[in-house]
């Protein structure tokens, strides 16, 4: 689609706005990414004269077609082999680097959000991320205020009990896995063990590529499995680097311009208390700049 210089701008300012309502809807940066595209195309292609509050016009579209490409995605989560976690993005690049941090959720909330059904996700990504007030969400959602207190209150209480809590500080978290990549790599597994919780949980989203079938629990079965990690299924030439996907301490390992393993870590009082590995080439791709 070829614009003006003042539509192309538009289009940019509308795509930074948008982008953020999708992702944490769906949970998938390119889908996401997609979802927002064919709105604005739409928008800009067409006659929109009569759109009196194209910031609201645009908004509540994308909020709803996210959750129907939310329900998309959950359909197809139930073929899916393995495990699924969300798709990471880089939340210092790119598009993303000028949204507010409070706009884009950490990792291990992505994570927890499955838990919901599309419709409460949508509510409670509202109105924890962008401090909609219910009379709000239920104009976009076209659901009544009551509906959407009730969908806000199971939301809440199915991540309180699957563990919902406040995010690491930065500094702690970085520190914590530099340690843990360097014990790794001296292959000291009793360091190794002595950085992780002892409830740790290690989830693997494989696709079609091999990985972890199933959670491993445990600080010595998860040592093991992150020493295999460094060792049997380490590529020579690898690089890895530190960085930051979803506002959480992530490692990339990166061989020449492919990137074919990511490792994101929840760090809760200095220890890990979830890792979560994704070797899935097609959720790696928006990684790949």
């Amino acid at each position: 689609m070829k614009m003006s210089v003042s539509l192309e701008a538009q289009y940019e300012k509308y795509k930074t706005k948008l982008v953020p309502f999708a992702y944490n809807i769906i949970g998938d940066s390119l889908a996401a990414e997609d979802v927002v595209q064919e709105i604005l195309n739409t928008y800009f292609l067409n006659d929109s004269a009569h759109i009196q509050e194209p910031d609201k016009y645009l908004m509540r579209s994308v909020i709803n077609r996210s959750i129907n490409a939310k329900k998309s995605i959950q359909v197809t989560k139930k073929q899916y082999i393995g495990q699924w976690l969300p798709v990471p993005i880089h939340t210092d690049e790119s598009i993303y680097r000028d949204i507010d941090r409070h706009r884009i959720l950490d990792y291990s909330l992505l994570v927890l959000l499955e838990k919901l059904n599309p419709k409460e996700r949508a509510v409670f990504v509202l109105k924890e991320s962008f401090d909609f007030e219910h009379s709000e969400i239920a104009e976009v959602l076209q659901i009544s205020v009551e509906n959407s207190r009730q969908l806000y209150k199971r939301a809440r209480q199915k991540l309180e009990s699957g563990g919902l809590k406040a995010s690491a500080d930065k500094v702690t978290a970085d520190a914590t896995i530099k340690k843990l990549t360097e014990a790794i790599l001296r292959a000291d597994v009793e360091n190794v063990k002595a950085l992780l919780a002892a409830h740790v949980q290690s989830y693997s989203d494989g696709g079609d590529m091999k990985a972890a079938p199933n959670i491993i629990v445990g600080a010595e079965n998860v040592s093991k499995f992150l020493k295999a990690l460094y060792g049997k299924y380490f590529h020579a030439g690898t690089v890895i680097t530190l960085q930051e996907l979803n506002h959480t301490p992530a490692l990339v390992f990166r061989l020449g311009n492919i990137i074919y393993r990511c490792i994101l870590f929840d760090v809760v009082n200095g220890a890990i208390e979830n890792v979560y590995i994704i070797v899935n080439p097609a959720k790696l791709r928006g990684l790949t700049k």
